[in-house]
């Protein structure tokens, strides 16, 4: 049975997520430019390079129009050409849509570390500051190229993924061969008709999960001490204290929304074909939800935030926001 319809959901999926991102974060960069923010911190600076990352990964994947298809124990990300280029260059614009992915989810992190110092050790907000903000974005920037460095170099083409992948373009898509690149998150190697763990590839699959398991873990304890904090502290102010609980109900959803767009979709992604399980075109849920992420998390902010909320309604005039309250 043909799985072409997925190429219709992943596209509408990518053209709703693309147009949300778009107008939320240059919306929310325009706030960041025009309002008064001084009492912002750093914070500012984190937004606005989220912003701009978000921008950039909604641009790959538009022009990517990706694909994940999961057939005989192999993730295949796949790239639908817009025009054509070498196998070499397809594998690295490939790969630094799978090095975006990872960006994602250490930029995040950051953005809780930040917030968890701000409730809960605010003398630390120092290392937010100068030199100390730009190691933050390069050691996230470095993180994320180490993952598509090791997507690039550890999963190269085979024979047996060669014929797996001509076998679901062809049968699951009806898309040409000539017009696709793809990276092949490949288990297994087979010598002798007897199947083996593939050694340099599961490498690469413990360094994901490694980056994958640090930032989840960092997201959720700087989540909770921050919730626990933010709990527990009285204001001082009705407007500080309204500010925290802006703070928290916006915390809460930037918890739950990447749980349910990438981290539990990626954690599915990558334990099924390792199981045996192969999910085919389903490994598309991934595609789609990854689509919308970077547009909804500052939907979050730019609706829950109040003094954000009220200047896009135009019901008062730029007041600042003081996160570190």
């Amino acid at each position: 049975m043909s799985d072409s319809y997925w190429l219709e959901i992943t596209t509408y999926s990518d053209h709703i997520g693309f147009t949300i991102s778009t107008i939320a974060n240059f919306v929310l960069l325009f706030l960041l430019a025009v309002r008064p923010t001084k009492t912002l911190g750093s914070y500012k600076y984190l937004m606005i390079s989220f912003c701009i990352f978000s921008l950039f990964y909604t641009s790959i994947e538009t022009f990517l129009r990706p694909l994940i298809h999961i057939y005989d124990n192999t993730i295949f990300v796949i790239q639908r050409k817009r025009f054509q280029y070498s196998e070499t260059v397809a594998r690295a614009i490939s790969s630094t849509y799978c090095g975006c992915y990872a960006m994602s989810f250490t930029l995040f992190a950051v953005h809780f570390v930040y917030r968890y110092y701000a409730a809960c050790r605010q003398d630390y907000l120092k290392y937010f500051k100068g030199l100390y903000f730009v190691a933050w974005i390069l050691g996230a920037t470095l993180v994320a190229a180490s993952w598509g460095f090791a997507a690039f170099i550890l999963y190269p083409e085979t024979d047996r993924t060669k014929a797996a992948l001509l076998h679901v373009i062809t049968t699951s898509y009806g898309l040409d061969p000539d017009w696709i690149g793809n990276v092949p998150y490949s288990y297994w190697r087979t010598e002798n008709g007897i199947e083996y763990l593939n050694p340099r590839n599961v490498i690469g699959i413990l360094q994901h999960g490694v980056i994958m398991m640090v930032s989840f873990g960092t997201v959720f304890h700087c989540g909770w001490k921050t919730y626990k904090t933010i709990r527990a502290t009285r204001a001082t102010s009705d407007k500080t204290r309204e500010l925290q609980h802006q703070l928290f109900k916006a915390l809460v959803l930037q918890t739950i929304i990447p749980t349910c767009l990438m981290y539990i979709p990626t954690t599915m992604l990558f334990v099924t074909p390792f199981i045996g399980l192969n999910i085919g075109c389903y490994g598309n849920i991934t595609t789609a939800t990854v689509h919308l992420y970077p547009g909804i998390d500052p939907l979050v902010l730019l609706f829950l935030i109040r003094d954000f909320r009220n200047t896009l309604l135009r019901k008062n005039n730029f007041s600042s926001v003081n996160i570190t309250n």
